[in-house]
């Protein structure tokens, strides 16, 4: 499909009188200054860095560091603490199943017959009475705070 040009006259379409002379010193002119433009190498303009764009960038990258490096400290931090936990917890199994075979091994060496033979004929001890027995209730703590060492003797 082709196109048809079609000219456009803006204006009166009478000629101008001197009208010619002008057009030439137009073209004189600006071959002239084809001329200047092509003598002259063209500067180009130098390329400038938005300052803004480039801090926002700079602190943008900075935070996702400080984010990432903070999430692996706690990542690493959770993971020895777990491993801490199953640590202690293996302790305290471990100090549970001593203190048991201790408590089996004390009831097993206490002879509680012997006992009360010992402390009602070579001591003298008799049992309490009711009127002889007082319960206490403490309005503090239940905790008992040892201040000194038990004697052995």
């Amino acid at each position: 499909m082709t196109r048809e040009r079609t000219v456009y006259v803006y204006g009166s379409t009478a000629r101008a009188m001197g009208a010619e002379p002008l057009r030439r010193y137009d073209e004189e002119r600006q071959r002239r200054q084809l001329e200047r433009q092509k003598q002259r190498p063209r500067v180009k303009p130098k390329k400038r860095i938005d300052k803004v764009s480039v801090f926002l960038t700079c602190l943008t990258f900075i935070s996702a560091m400080v984010i990432g490096i903070s999430y692996l400290h706690l990542q690493f931090q959770s993971t020895y603490l777990s491993k801490s936990v199953v640590n202690l917890q293996s302790e305290v199994v471990e100090m549970e199943k001593e203190n048991a075979t201790a408590a089996m091994n004390l009831e097993n060496s206490l002879n509680l017959a012997q006992i009360y033979k010992k402390a009602t004929k070579e001591l003298g001890m008799t049992e309490a009475k009711n009127n002889q027995v007082f319960t206490y209730e403490s309005k503090k703590s239940t905790q008992v705070r040892q201040h000194g060492s038990i004697p052995t003797n």
